[in-house]
């Protein structure tokens, strides 16, 4: 009995702090993307369309704080590798997004945005075959 209490406790003091660290990264992913030199100015001048891609390479720290956050099946490697893939092109889109609000509009931008829509919605229905 004792022993079944310290694994249950074990797995929710786990889960507990995956949670933080999700946590952790999504704020942290989100504050980057907002600022990307946050920890210094770059050393050229970028352009607008320079910055949204720097904002962009955050987005994994934000797809892999939602991951952390969200996910709870940890048992099914496929599951566990098509979610992984679906949550860090979630961040990804997020980090373009917030490029596009603070630093403009450009079409070729747009246009990797529908690429990584598209790799969205593929990996939402890997995901959602996996788990019927």
């Amino acid at each position: 009995m004792t022993s079944a209490i310290a694994t249950t406790f074990t797995l929710f003091a786990m889960n507990f702090l995956l949670k933080l660290v999700g946590i952790g990264l999504l704020v942290t992913g989100l504050v980057l993307a907002i600022k990307p030199d946050f920890f210094g100015k770059f050393s050229t001048f970028l352009n607008a369309y320079q910055m949204i891609e720097k904002r962009v390479k955050w987005g994994v720290l934000i797809g892999m704080g939602g991951f952390m956050i969200v996910y709870n099946n940890w048992i099914s490697w496929n599951l566990l590798i098509t979610a992984l893939l679906l949550s860090i092109t979630l961040g990804i889109i997020v980090a373009r997004l917030i490029g596009f609000v603070l630093d403009g509009f450009f079409i070729k931008q747009f246009y990797w945005l529908l690429i990584e829509i598209v790799a969205l919605i593929i990996f939402w229905l890997l995901y959602w075959k996996q788990r019927n």
